[in-house]
């Protein structure tokens, strides 16, 4: 059965920003109170991006048109045409180029607008305001968003004002479909899947590390056994995230587990759980002997906070900590800066 979290939006947006390596967008937000940062709230910065767009005049380019025509032009396509050349009617198929504003960046903002338009817990004002701007842009196709498309996007010098106008529109998209999952809806926050979150918030600490420090380079890492024998039946050994100073004498081995409850209960007695303590320190026992380790398992703060240290010697520690989701970014941010 799957265990769900409810985790602000104010936070999933700052968790987002960081996995899809747009932290600049959290600074933009810098001077606003968090506890006005809602879905609604993000959709409006969404349409301020729209609406700058449209003043600015939307990007054109040229795209393949197709249609069936009673007069010739561009290409004529033979093969779709037999079949009206056989009935004897007088229209061929032809493919030409127009220099449309239908191209995929704007069918992304589009489609967008639509999902807004159409999302009855949006406040009103927003819902209309996002209508006006779909109406302006005639020409475009909306579509079913997924993440295929996002990733097709391409950004040149042309274009590179789009860029976080697309930034958002994917958030507002990942937060929906985050929100939708569980059919708990709210402008504040959102019920989150355990498995979800653990996938959202391995790549948070990952692209988190990386841009907002520069002492360690942040790696994922493949561990190879140190057993002699057929090693094609044995687990792989890969890191959530691992953090090597540059100076090769330190290294941290950070792993994000989010379970309902921090400890396991067994016979009466609490403890953490067991499978996660044996894996990291395999983990610890797999790294080169010159460097000192320390192993972290990040737990969600559930109304017990935890923040223990376990020495095997002088060269290798391992640690579990509590992280409160519902904090204030800025404790959050404080608190992973301070694990360094």
């Amino acid at each position: 059965m799957e265990t769900t979290f409810k985790v602000p939006i104010r936070n999933l947006f700052c968790l987002l920003s960081y996995v899809n390596q747009m932290p600049e967008l959290i600074e933009s937000l810098n001077d606003v109170d968090e506890d006005l940062i809602t879905y609604d709230f993000i959709a409006k910065q969404f349409l301020n991006e729209v609406n700058a767009l449209n003043r600015r005049g939307l990007v054109k380019n040229y795209v393949v048109m197709t249609e069936a025509t009673s007069r010739l032009g561009g290409r004529l396509m033979m093969n779709d045409s037999m079949p009206y050349i056989v009935a004897r009617k007088p229209v061929v198929v032809c493919e030409k180029d127009e220099y449309s504003t239908n191209i995929l960046l704007n069918q992304v903002m589009k489609s967008t607008l639509k999902a807004i338009t159409g999302n009855r817990y949006v406040k009103e004002e927003t819902r209309k305001r996002s209508f006006k701007y779909m109406e302006l842009m005639p020409e475009a196709d909306s579509s079913m968003l997924t993440k295929d498309i996002f990733s097709r996007l391409n950004f040149g010098r042309h274009n590179v004002h789009y860029k976080r106008m697309t930034h958002i529109a994917r958030l507002l998209h990942e937060l929906t479909l985050l929100s939708h999952k569980h059919g708990n809806w709210s402008l504040f926050s959102a019920e989150v899947d355990d498995k979800s979150l653990n996938q959202i918030y391995e790549k948070f600490l990952f692209h988190f590390y990386k841009i907002e420090q520069k002492e360690y380079l942040v790696s994922t890492d493949v561990l190879q056994w140190n057993l002699e024998g057929n090693q094609s039946y044995l687990p792989s050994m890969r890191t959530d995230v691992s953090l090597t100073h540059k100076n090769g004498l330190k290294k941290l081995v950070i792993d994000a587990k989010y379970y309902k409850n921090v400890f396991q209960e067994f016979h009466g007695k609490s403890s953490f759980h067991s499978h996660n303590m044996y894996q990291m320190f395999a983990y610890l026992q797999h790294q080169p002997k010159e460097m000192t380790v320390r192993g972290i398992l990040i737990y969600p703060f559930n109304g017990e906070e935890v923040n223990e240290t376990y020495r095997w010697d002088e060269r290798m520690t391992m640690e579990v900590i509590t992280v409160d989701l519902n904090a204030s970014w800025r404790e959050i941010y404080g608190k992973l800066l301070s694990i360094l």
